[in-house]
């Protein structure tokens, strides 16, 4: 018997102490910086249906950034974090340039996924789950001039909106936490105080007056949903249209309308989409102001004559551009995701959900998208677009690519 007993606990301890080496690896670290929020490991199984030009476009924009980054002051020896490894600039530059020229080689091919895999290191996000969600370039009719019709204003950035950067401070690195850069205005004693939130600005009317006002649109729900995607295109009553992009923001913290109708019970998590809050809100126009005041963050707006512009100041590109937490992840680099796309009946609801995989470019960041465990894919314009990052909030894998070691090649 004791002998049985003695299997049973050294079973037993392996078993606790399995568990415990599990739960080590997998919780959430403490806080999330560049250097946990990847990690190194070996090529996925690759594919790739899109068209190779979306890519090579896309690519460009990187290397746009990167010229950008190169012609402005950077302190020497610019590094961008794939882990704990970092990468130089040049670096960055002359791995996207090889990508482009194989490329270009081989096109979207077994040849062209075999290359990477032999030459290229991946680099996975160390989140335990990695959701991925959808982002348009908005559509909204607009006026130049208010009206009964077109009430709604978009505002570009006050004058008074100012932004303290923490991270220039020297008590910023001894306390975690603590946001990078903090927005606010001045007040009458001469003291930063927070600017003024959503429901300040478009319900007691605190920018009125200021000449602040781009364009009037039709409808609120438009408006709401533009600071959520970022950019957008206003077809104005003359006939013209209007491209306009993210400036800035109020500063105050992002918080998603859908978790409060779940937390009220009146959307599912499941049935979660932009298309169902935007029903729920069409024919329940008496709770869109506490709805839309549960989010204090707001966007102020420019004009662009091309876009949409991602936070990298190039164009992102449908399909090829995602968006991460900035803080995390290297800027403009090469990336494979796998997650699903959803697939629409005639009736324009989900009929099913596909496997979607490719290379696209790290290009954009936004308010929502915080962690090692958020991506957002932006889907491009129009109404397809528009249902497909409005129904997406998928599962799915994330990776970062970096050339192995640096040589030249031509542009």
């Amino acid at each position: 018997m004791k002998k049985f007993f003695y299997i049973g606990l050294i079973i037993l301890v392996v078993i606790l102490a399995v568990v415990f080496i599990l739960f080590q690896v997998l919780k959430k670290p403490v806080e999330w910086t560049p250097e946990n929020s990847l990690f190194p490991v070996s090529a996925p199984a690759i594919k790739d249906l899109r068209d190779a030009g979306s890519l090579i476009q896309a690519i460009d924009q990187s290397l746009r950034y990167f010229e950008k980054v190169e012609q402005k002051e950077q302190p020497p020896g610019i590094l961008f974090s794939f882990g704990e490894e970092k990468i130089s600039l040049e670096q960055m530059k002359e791995s996207l340039l090889d990508f482009k020229a194989k490329l270009n080689e081989y096109g979207l091919t077994e040849e062209l996924f075999r290359y990477v895999k032999q030459n290229y290191r991946f680099y996975r996000s160390a989140a335990r789950r990695v959701l991925f969600t959808g982002y348009f370039e908005a559509d909204l009719r607009g006026s130049l001039a208010p009206s009964e019709v077109y009430r709604y204003p978009l505002y570009r950035k006050p004058d008074d909106l100012y932004r303290v950067n923490l991270s220039r401070f020297s008590f910023f690195q001894n306390h975690k936490g603590l946001p990078r850069i903090l927005r606010g205005r001045l007040s009458q004693d001469r003291t930063i105080v927070p600017y003024y939130s959503r429901e300040e600005i478009d319900y007691q009317q605190k920018l009125e007056g200021q000449g602040l006002e781009i364009a009037w649109i039709d409808n609120p729900l438009d408006v709401f949903f533009l600071h959520i995607q970022g950019s957008g295109i206003i077809q104005l009553d003359t006939g013209e249209t209007l491209r306009v992009n993210y400036a800035d923001s109020n500063g105050h913290p992002y918080r998603a309308i859908g978790r409060l109708l779940i937390q009220q019970n009146i959307l599912s998590y499941e049935n979660m989409s932009m298309q169902r809050i935007r029903d729920y809100l069409e024919k329940h126009p008496e709770k869109i102001q506490d709805v839309f005041c549960y989010n204090p963050s707001y966007v102020f707006f420019r004009v662009m004559d091309e876009g949409p512009l991602g936070s990298l100041e190039v164009p992102v590109t449908p399909f090829r551009s995602i968006a991460t937490d900035r803080y995390l992840f290297p800027k403009g680099a090469l990336c494979y995701i796998e997650t699903y796309l959803p697939v629409f009946n005639e009736e324009k609801q989900v009929e099913k959900w596909k496997p979607y995989c490719g290379f696209v470019l790290n290009q954009d960041t936004g308010g929502a998208i915080r962690t090692p465990g958020r991506v957002d894919l932006f889907t491009g314009y129009g109404e397809k677009s528009r249902l497909i990052a409005g129904h997406m909030k998928e599962q799915g894998n994330l990776y970062f690519l970096i050339k192995n070691g640096p040589t030249s090649y031509p542009q």
